[in-house]
């Protein structure tokens, strides 16, 4: 497998002077049905309001320095258009806003398009599932969603059943999705729009919707890149049996606990020396059990807690 090209649709929040999450309704341009071209960044990059976030578009990208400016440049440009006002780009991905602002219409606007979930489906076998609604919770959720294209070069086994949809799905969860959350532990993403394995078919491969734009901060663009290379070369490490052995059976993760799912498939793998080439599959080999810190319940902290703070805003 090569993967040509990564593309990226993030999401920003945003946060006023005293550093609390502020809607970024007001600063957005373009709707999900008409996305506005960001002239000043060029062909490929383009802005939309997303219920209270910003989101962008990048052009896909075929190297790594390519990806790292897309997004940091995409990211800059958000943060241009709030910091006239003294507004900064939120590094989170979780945030939590007074009610007042989840009362507006675009607050209460969610994805009406169905993903599908690469853990519940196998190999001819697709299970769809809709979009979260948040409505009636504190918080809202802000994703960094991978773009990959890609095409299977590798020659394919005649009995082979693998669905590369599904196997990068699953694989993604395994190089990054468990990882960020020992980076940044966001468990109301774990709930909503990061559930494991949550990915959309595309025409040119396949896109995941698990990561946070947590890390879309420049100091974590590297290693988001290292972690889809890894996966493509584990990818190919893997004989077209593993490859099959990995999406042949489906899942249910509703209690989170993830590296079961891996500690059962990985078992049937006969030759394991695949598993010791990787740090995120180590555990793996034998199969020793790993510790799941995966299993989660959403924080009850509200991090926009003022009791002088009414949640008005402004248009700019």
């Amino acid at each position: 497998m090569k993967i040509f090209t990564v593309g990226s649709d993030p999401e920003f929040f945003i946060r006023d002077k005293q550093g609390r999450p502020y809607p970024a309704t007001p600063f957005a341009a373009g709707t999900k049905e008409k996305p506005v071209l960001i002239k000043e960044l060029g062909s490929g990059f383009y802005e939309q309001r997303d219920n209270i976030s910003f989101e962008g578009n990048i052009p896909p990208c075929t190297t790594k320095d390519e990806f790292i400016n897309n997004v940091t440049r995409l990211r800059n440009y958000f943060e241009s258009k709030v910091s006239k006002f003294g507004f900064t780009i939120s590094p989170n991905g979780v945030e939590y806003f007074p009610a007042r602002m989840l009362q507006s219409a675009e607050a209460g606007e969610f994805g009406c398009s169905n993903v599908v979930s690469s853990w519940q489906s196998r190999y001819g076998q697709t299970v769809n599932i809709p979009t979260p609604v948040l409505t009636g919770l504190k918080y809202r959720v802000a994703g960094f969603h991978i773009h990959l294209g890609y095409n299977s070069s590798y020659p394919t086994h005649i009995y082979e059943t693998c669905d590369h949809r599904l196997l990068i799905g699953r694989l993604f969860d395994l190089f990054l999705t468990i990882p960020s959350h020992k980076i940044k532990n966001e468990p109301e993403r774990i709930l909503t729009y990061g559930k494991y394995g949550m990915i959309r078919y595309k025409t040119y491969g396949v896109e995941c919707r698990t990561l946070s734009s947590f890390f879309t901060q420049p100091e974590w663009l590297p290693w988001v890149w290292d972690q889809l290379m890894k996966m493509e070369s584990f990818i190919n490490f893997c004989n077209p049996v593993q490859r099959d052995i990995i999406t042949r059976k489906s899942y249910l993760t509703f209690d989170y606990n993830i590296n079961s799912a891996f500690r059962d498939i990985f078992k049937n793998f006969d030759d394991k020396n695949v598993l010791t080439k990787f740090e995120e599959t180590k555990d793996f080999v034998n199969d020793k059990k790993t510790k799941s810190t995966e299993k989660h319940s959403p924080t009850t902290v509200d991090n926009s807690s003022d009791e002088n703070y009414d949640g008005t805003y402004t248009s700019f």
